[in-house]
């Protein structure tokens, strides 16, 4: 039985896939739709023809998929005209790359959707703070565990395929390379640490800055490996299970996807203090917090967990992920939003 019709933007990310699957399950009839930089004319087609089937809420995930603010209004005026109602999950409350007028596509985007979504309950008061807005009409979802990647093989064969010995000491560093994601702090420590320790980055590079330096830090360094390209989700497994703890030393960030995907492998995460991260890293039984921007800091923290027994943490983490954060709690919870927006 349907209960309900969603539109849901965009159509591309492992998130929107995984929720639209534990929606359908809870009875509502999903539809996605492709950024308005690919598909402009035709999602507003879409979005004419599905309101006469019966679709009455569209689901907005990342505001990158207006191109310019006019486009925006445009499609929140033309959307509401038709009568749906407009919710939206606030995964960033601004852009990781800045753009010019941010803050007020942002601030007008949020005042305009019916109902919002938000990880983490110190995000409220960030909003207040970087929006100046009322944490009004919004509920707090935290982000679950990505938990659909393969994940059949062991620690000895994945260290085999990159050519890692197994007694080494192997920090991962993974997701797109980007500024904010302080990966270059990763391979400072990892120069400091030396060779007992491995670090690996993987992931592709969205900047050219940073994968220079990173780059030429691999050149110089025996313990550094970097991998500047997009990494197939059959391949995720090696590289979470060839290490022994994921580090990601954010300098800003709200939510991070990553920290889930690694519980998932059951490894614990070395992060940094900031956004909602305190929220799911439990200091000192999942991973362990240290302040951003701060290389001393980072080495101190990676020595100090292979100190202790870090692969109970992260069994505590995947256990901790499976109870708390699972998509069929977060679909029952947006069903239920659903609900309460349409009456």
């Amino acid at each position: 039985m349907v209960k309900g019709k969603v539109i849901m933007i965009p159509h591309n990310h492992e998130y929107i896939f995984r929720l639209k699957e534990e929606l359908e399950k809870e009875g509502i009839e999903v539809t996605l739709l492709k950024p308005f930089h690919y598909s402009t004319p035709m999602n507003f087609l879409k979005i004419f023809f599905l309101k006469f089937k019966g679709y009455g809420i569209i689901h907005v995930h990342w505001l990158y998929v207006f191109p310019f603010f006019w486009l925006m209004k445009l499609f929140v005026k033309f959307s509401k005209k038709l009568g749906y109602k407009i919710v939206w999950t606030i995964h960033n409350i601004l852009p990781h790359e800045r753009r010019k007028g941010d803050v007020e596509m942002t601030r007008w985007f949020y005042k305009n959707a019916d109902y919002k979504f938000i990880h983490y309950k110190i995000n409220l008061e960030n909003l207040r703070k970087i929006l100046n807005v009322e944490p009004e009409n919004i509920e707090v979802i935290y982000h679950p565990i990505f938990d659909s990647y393969p994940n059949e093989i062991s620690k000895e064969e994945a260290r085999r395929k990159l050519g890692i010995p197994m007694d080494k000491k192997v920090v991962l560093c993974f997701g797109m390379i980007r500024k904010y994601k302080g990966m270059e702090l990763f391979a400072d420590a990892i120069e400091k640490l030396g060779n007992d320790y491995i670090g690996i980055i993987a992931g592709k590079g969205k900047s050219g800055e940073v994968v220079s330096y990173l780059k030429k830090k691999e050149k110089e360094l025996e313990n550094l490996i970097v991998i500047d390209e997009f990494i197939p989700d059959e391949e995720v497994q090696i590289y979470f299970n060839a290490c022994d703890v994921v580090v990601l030393p954010y300098t800003s960030i709200t939510t991070s996807g990553v920290v889930l995907l690694a519980y998932s492998f059951a490894k614990p995460v070395i992060t940094t203090n900031l956004g909602g991260l305190p929220e799911v890293i439990i200091d000192g039984k999942t991973g362990l917090l240290v302040e951003p921007n701060n290389t001393d800091a980072l080495v101190k923290a990676i020595k100090e967990i292979f100190n202790m027994d870090y692969e109970k943490m992260g069994k505590e983490a995947y256990k901790m992920a499976k109870e708390r954060y699972g998509w069929k709690n977060l679909a029952k919870k947006t069903a239920k939003i659903y609900e309460k927006v349409m009456h």
